[in-house]
């Protein structure tokens, strides 16, 4: 071989490593077919713009256990996402992992997502959008699930709160107080609003305006279309969970035990609870006119949207730190305490549970009949349909 081949030779090598490293570390992810997204999928953190955590599908229990893997790396309280018979799990080892539904084989993962990735990949298609923290380079990126390829990577501090899609835009929060308007197609900004505190609660987004908090202690209402604030609220602790919106109101729990309604456009509270306890999860609304959130004490309750009334509590025996999950008239929510719970949403009655391996401070999904969840390290997928026993 001359020397001419040889270093021709080499430096293919060379940029191989190099495309290597720069994709995945020699990991990655592609799909044999392209990811047809239904309205019923859910695509991102909450399975809505709004936080609703609602599932479009009805899950009913009891409900077995299909398959689970272990992903070495725990998940964070917001991690899973699913669309298209794939499940999208975020790592907070700064992993992300792809599995089929229907056989719980990995599809692929990649490795470049920083040292914490304790958010929920959001899903566009062939396209996903991750945010993560550790990385001095980037810590937003998104990644074309066909061509394997990386479409754009940025770098706006270290993030952890959920990247949420809103008519073509992407809306996140970093440490460092910044809350961003993103477009989806590039990552490039289209403006910025500083918070002047550490932001961990992902926004809410609906119409005009987005939700969200801060550790200061403040709860705000922001412009989406010019990046201003509309209103905010001071509470003296830090507000940690994610708001839901639903009927020109936002709902949200916080860390100075109260659980608050606030009417949208104004920020003016139209009631306030305290519920004893401090809450850094977010909510869910069921069929039944109440909002249904989880507590550090390891309480979930069912609040009248009028009034803030107790309609029913739950007790469980580790703190509840996830969203719940409403599919139909069962919620789904998981808890320190190892298990996963369906209750009655109307009575709050435990009509199911399963206990895990470790704690669980995953939200659930619900998609189509089956439920994933995540317990530290391990990924479980539950079906209604009947599993045949392994040996």
């Amino acid at each position: 071989m001359t020397g001419k081949y040889i270093l021709k030779y080499v430096l293919l090598i060379l940029i191989h490593l190099n495309i290597c490293y720069y994709i995945t570390g020699c990991s990655g992810i592609t799909v044999d077919k392209r990811i047809t997204v239904s309205p019923d999928d859910w695509l991102m953190a909450g399975g809505s713009p709004q936080q609703q955590n609602v599932s479009k599908f009805i899950l009913a229990p009891p409900l077995n256990l299909m398959w689970d893997y272990n992903l070495e790396g725990g998940v964070g309280p917001s991690g899973i996402t699913a669309s298209d018979a794939v499940v999208f799990v975020n790592a907070l080892q700064g992993e992300l992992f792809t599995f089929d539904v229907n056989t719980g084989g990995k599809i692929g993962n990649l490795k470049f997502l920083g040292k914490d990735c304790s958010t929920a990949p959001l899903i566009l298609g062939n396209d996903v959008i991750f945010t993560f923290a550790g990385d001095k380079k980037y810590s937003i990126a998104s990644y074309n699930l066909v061509s394997g390829e990386i479409n754009w990577r940025k770098n706006y501090g270290d993030i952890q709160t959920s990247p949420i899609l809103h008519e073509g835009f992407v809306y996140f929060s970093n440490l460092n107080g910044s809350f961003y308007k993103l477009e989806s197609a590039s990552g490039k900004i289209v403006w910025k609003y500083n918070t002047k505190s550490p932001v961990h609660s992902t926004c809410a987004v609906n119409g005009s305006t987005a939700v969200l908090g801060n550790d200061k202690g403040n709860i705000m209402g922001i412009d989406i279309t010019a990046g201003t604030e509309k209103w905010k609220i001071e509470t003296g602790l830090p507000v940690i969970s994610t708001p839901l919106i639903y009927e020109g109101n936002a709902y949200l729990g916080c860390d100075d035990s109260n659980y608050y309604s606030i009417e949208l456009e104004t920020g003016k509270v139209n009631w306030k609870v305290n519920l004893h306890t401090k809450m850094i999860a977010g909510s869910a609304i069921d069929g039944n006119g109440n909002i249904v959130t989880g507590c550090v004490d390891g309480s979930i309750y069912s609040l009248n949207l009028l009034s803030g009334e107790v309609s029913w509590k739950a007790v469980t025996y580790g703190a509840v730190v996830s969203s719940p999950v409403v599919s139909g008239n069962y919620i789904y929510v998981s808890s320190y305490d190892s298990y996963i719970y369906s209750l009655d949403a109307l009575t709050g009655k435990v009509l199911w549970k399963s206990m895990l391996e470790n704690k669980v401070k995953t939200s659930p999904v619900v998609w189509k009949e089956y439920l994933f969840v995540a317990a530290d390290e391990m990924l479980y997928c539950f079906t209604s349909r009947n599993v045949e026993k392994k040996f």
